[in-house]
């Protein structure tokens, strides 16, 4: 199952600039970014500006990205929500010109 992750903090609580962009806070923070043999991390992209962070990720189960999305969580709001791939769909009823 696909899902929208939406991962937001502030100037406070941003690891980077409490610590620095190269620090273990970073890294441990955006470590699930790099997905287990339980979540695929399809994209992640950034908007530094606001603090946020958008993904796409798949999992079989909402916990299993609870669980690897923890870290994150700490530091500010987290939402998830699951998505259908609306392309995918389309071809299977046919509805795809080429």
């Amino acid at each position: 199952m696909l899902f929208h992750v939406t991962a937001k903090h502030n100037y406070k609580t941003c690891p980077g600039v409490q610590h620095g962009v190269d620090s273990d806070a970073v890294r441990d923070m955006t470590s699930w970014m790099e997905g287990n043999s339980d979540v695929k991390v399809i994209g992640v992209w950034g908007y530094n500006v606001s603090h946020t962070i958008f993904a796409v990720i798949e999992a079989d189960d909402m916990q299993l990205i609870t669980n690897i999305l923890r870290p994150q969580m700490a530091a500010g709001d987290v939402q998830v929500l699951p998505v259908m791939d609306s392309i995918a769909i389309r071809k299977e009823r046919g509805h795809w010109a080429n």
